[in-house]
């Protein structure tokens, strides 16, 4: 039964990371889906779909993970566990990535998207924007484009007749480029704890073969085997 000792260490300890991730993810979109108010800056770069599709597939993570755990803790008798905690890996894998490629394609087309989207918002969203002096080497902006006084809204230093801030074309894009970033960049990043756990877990498995192999061949040879791992 040694054998199955340190695949079982390594299995559990990334099972464990593995769990971490789709608990943060769940945690994250649980927070943003109930923080998210109007006028909210989060709420023009990323949907409240995207973030119920986060909610979801952290949700899902952390549910395969017991499986995982259930599989590890009895692998020669719990094959079946561990089989399916590998297709599950696989399907949060794909999940993951296919949310990852949704938000980076965001990030290919910001201008053209924003240039749009920025007469459907609301006056609030605009003032977020045009207020916003936490993103480094943005400041005061109004409006969209430089020098376009009918997509200003007056508030504030913005007045329909100013002409010494710029537009905020530039700071809508690095705000929803920091942002998107940092988004898919963690996506990809989970999905390589994946393809690792993923692995561990198929030398997991191969092991508890092994070992179930040289049982069935004890037991010819007259031996007894108890509790079975």
């Amino acid at each position: 039964m040694d054998t199955l000792k340190k695949p079982k260490r390594y299995f559990f300890g990334l099972v464990a990371i593995y769990m971490i991730t789709g608990i943060g993810g769940l945690v994250m979109g649980t927070l943003w889906l109930r923080q998210s108010v109007e006028g909210a800056p989060r709420d023009a770069v990323i949907s409240r779909e995207i973030e119920k599709a986060g909610t979801f597939i952290g949700g899902f993570v952390a549910a395969t993970s017991l499986i995982g755990y259930v599989g590890g803790i009895a692998p020669v008798r719990r094959k079946r566990f561990l089989i399916a905690f590998a297709w599950l890996i696989v399907a949060a894998m794909i999940a993951e990535l296919g949310l990852g490629g949704v938000i980076w394609f965001k990030t290919l087309r910001m201008r053209s998207f924003f240039t749009t989207q920025w007469s459907t918002w609301s006056d609030s969203l605009k003032i977020a924007f045009q207020d916003m002096t936490n993103l480094p080497g943005y400041g005061q902006c109004c409006g969209y484009l430089d020098g376009d006084s009918k997509s200003i809204v007056v508030s504030g230093a913005c007045t329909t007749q100013t002409i010494s801030f710029p537009g905020c074309e530039e700071k809508v894009s690095a705000f929803a480029d920091s942002y998107l970033r940092k988004l898919y960049t963690s996506l990809f990043g989970f999905t390589v704890v994946n393809v690792i756990c993923f692995v561990s877990t198929v030398i997991l498995v191969q092991a508890r073969n092994d070992e179930e192999r040289y049982i069935r061949i004890g037991r010819k040879e007259g031996r007894t085997y108890k509790n079975l791992i």
